[in-house]
């Protein structure tokens, strides 16, 4: 029998079946959520403040945002809504009809779908003392890590750790773009090609607890830090061949193993740690070396020491003002987080008043919601840095270790269906492994776009047809692909979203998909063993502007290259755009990742969904002109180098 003619029969039971389709549909039911929030404020003096605690009221039905763009706004007007699972039949499973989506024109310009919000000068605002009172949720902050070295820290930690630790020794101009000293008392001094870097740390830099900051801090946190395997930027701090403190215990000479473009990236990376205290958890035995397990070091729960404006108690809910950090006294004397059960508590908290700011994401709806409250300002903007969901596959899975599988699977999905509905329209298209204005990234790729039958064409050329018996997808043996694994964090409601779409899309390839929620921990520990087939990921790095800070995914020995992706040629093309720091080679660079974007898209190992634009909502007696906090595009990156919501005066270097 020809193959043509068997890839009719083999068709006509899955074409009877898409017409048979059942057309009812099913929602899951989220689990219920505690409606409790308290915080424990600290105990400032003779009078202490009282603790809050409320319950919210019931929370009215939450509005879908509007699209602040225009290629979003099309999108959600021609894009069907993300259709939910349909019952399990109870004979042979059926395939859903595929979703009729009108293709969309792409934005002409990288980052054009988001309208861009007003241009204001970048000015802290000014608070007299008093407490913030900060919303997290409860299964956030558990999983929060002080460790600047941690293997994955979220968003949470992130903001966490901008409170405690502020001695990097520069710092990116959020308003000019420049590289800037901040714990450095001038620029460094350059030397050998590019490759010797020395600094002169300031005068007045200081521990919390009243012990100068000297360079053996910064030599030791490096130690540690290059010995963590799972520490996304491990291969940069790898670049340093040598810190050298023994000049004087204010000198730092950094040497690296060759001149670099992202130089002043990778050096900003280091983040003193109080070398008299964490050194009593650290170990040259392997074994009982303590320095990035929270179970046995307690500083990386609740630090003892830091070096930024804040200090926290041994909760970490409450955080004192230092007294003698180098850039001066913040706008607030205290920060008191206030632990929260669900999202809906947090939304609460904001509407009455009781909360001011949320560590905790809010989802774009959400955040649609609180923008008709005369009591809170909204802020939205697309970071260079921004965030990216994506699909990671396993390459370990037989059956996803084909470049031709995965592109199949990468084209049964609408992404701008997911964008309209899961995002709100939020979030902008993406092609490449870049967010889509990061200036390196190129608007078009090879790779295909949405459409289930090219993705079931595609798999029939690699030997995969619906079997007779059930129409599940097959070999041409005739066994049955076994059902792949997608895990995703349970803390994350827009992650569940796209696992039921994605299960409901490879149901109509004849793929079965079993959903595993984890919580966090056990997520990225099974993501870092292997123990998945799919997984539903969000990538963040902040302060990642150069293209260099995102290969972590893709190279050989990349921290976070969970698919176990190797290509020479993506190694080879890495290291060698790396190295053209001169101006007059940026052409060239240019070249060299663009031809990466290409090959990544092709090969697919890690298939990015699109860029999500940021959001946050504080109240108005915080930043009553809604201009001062944030200068919109570049806040992350102002974030980076000093909490956004503190004065930052920085004065003269000592």
């Amino acid at each position: 029998m020809s193959r043509q003619i068997r890839s009719l029969i083999c068709l006509l039971p899955f074409v009877l079946a898409l017409l048979a389709a059942c057309s009812d549909q099913v929602t899951p039911t989220p689990p219920p959520v505690s409606a409790t929030l308290t915080a424990t404020l600290p105990t400032p003096g003779p009078t202490a403040l009282p603790a809050s605690t409320f319950t919210p009221a019931e929370t009215p039905p939450v509005q879908t945002a509007e699209a602040t763009n225009s290629a979003a706004q099309t999108a959600s007007s021609t894009a069907q809504p993300v259709p939910t699972v349909s019952p399990t039949p109870t004979s042979r499973p059926t395939p859903t009809p595929a979703p009729v989506v009108t293709p969309t024109p792409l934005p002409s310009t990288p980052g054009s779908a988001v309208t861009p919000l007003p241009a204001v000068p970048f000015q802290p605002i000014h608070h007299n003392g008093g407490t913030l009172m900060v919303g997290v949720l409860d299964s956030d902050f558990k999983a929060h890590s002080f460790l600047p070295y941690a293997s994955d820290l979220s968003a949470v930690s992130r903001h966490l750790q901008a409170f405690t630790w502020n001695a990097g020794l520069l710092f990116l101009d959020p308003v000019k773009l420049e590289w800037k000293p901040l714990a450095a008392k001038a620029m460094p001094v350059v030397e050998n090609g590019g490759r010797k870097l020395t600094f002169q740390l300031r005068t007045d830099l200081f521990w919390s607890d009243g012990n100068p900051i000297l360079a053996t801090d910064y030599i030791f946190a490096f130690n540690n830090a290059v010995k963590e395997t799972r520490y996304p930027h491990r291969a940069d701090l790898q670049h340093i061949l040598n810190i050298d403190g023994t000049q004087d215990k204010k000198t730092l000479v950094i040497t690296l193993d060759n001149d670099y473009a992202n130089a002043f990236e990778i050096i900003k990376l280091l983040e003193p740690l109080p070398e008299k205290v964490w050194q009593a958890y650290t170990s040259p035995n392997p074994a009982l070396d303590a320095f990035s397990d929270p179970d046995r070091n307690p500083e990386i729960t609740h630090p003892s020491v830091v070096s930024g404006p804040y200090l926290p108690d041994a909760t970490a809910q409450n955080y004192q003002v230092r007294a003698n950090f180098f850039l001066g006294r913040p706008n607030f004397d205290r920060i008191s987080l206030v632990v929260a059960g669900s999202q809906a508590d947090l939304v609460t908290g904001l509407k009455a008043g009781n909360l001011q700011w949320t560590l905790t994401d809010l989802p774009a709806a959400t955040i649609g919601d609180l923008q008709v409250f005369n009591n809170l300002n909204t802020y939205h903007w697309l970071p260079l840095d921004a965030g990216q969901r994506y699909i990671g596959y396993n390459l370990d899975n037989a059956f996803l270790d084909s470049q031709e599988v995965r592109q199949a699977l990468n084209r049964a999905l609408d992404i701008r269906s997911l964008i309209a509905t899961v995002e709100k329209g939020q979030a902008v298209e993406q092609t490449t492994f870049l967010p889509v204005n990061n200036p390196y990234a190129i608007k078009r790729t090879t790779a295909g776009n949405f459409s289930l039958k090219d993705a079931q064409e595609a798999l029939k050329n690699s030997g995969y047809y619906p079997r007779d018996a059930d129409g599940l997808l097959a070999g041409l043996t005739g066994k049955a692909v076994p059902a792949l694994e997608l895990i995703y964090p349970y803390n994350l409601p827009q992650a569940a979203s796209i696992a039921v779409y994605l299960q409901q899309q490879y149901r109509q390839l004849g793929l079965k998909v079993n959903l595993n929620k984890l919580d966090q921990a056990t997520y990225l520990k099974n993501r870092a063993a292997g123990k998945y087939d799919l997984e539903i990921g969000l990538l963040k790095i902040p302060g990642a502007l150069d293209p260099d800070d995102f290969k972590a995914q893709f190279v050989t020995q990349g921290s976070l290259n969970f698919s176990g992706y190797t290509n020479s040629t993506v190694d080879s093309l890495f290291a060698q755009a790396l190295r053209l720091n001169d101006p007059t080679q940026d052409t060239r660079r240019h070249q060299l990742y663009e031809q990466l974007q290409q090959i990544l898209a092709n090969d697919s190992p890690v298939f990015f969904l699109y860029t999500l634009q940021s959001s946050t909502v504080m109240a108005r007696n915080v930043d009553p002109s809604g201009a001062g906090l944030v200068n919109l595009p570049r806040w992350q990156l102002a974030w980076d180098a000093f909490p956004a919501i503190f004065n930052w005066y920085q004065r003269e270097a000592a």
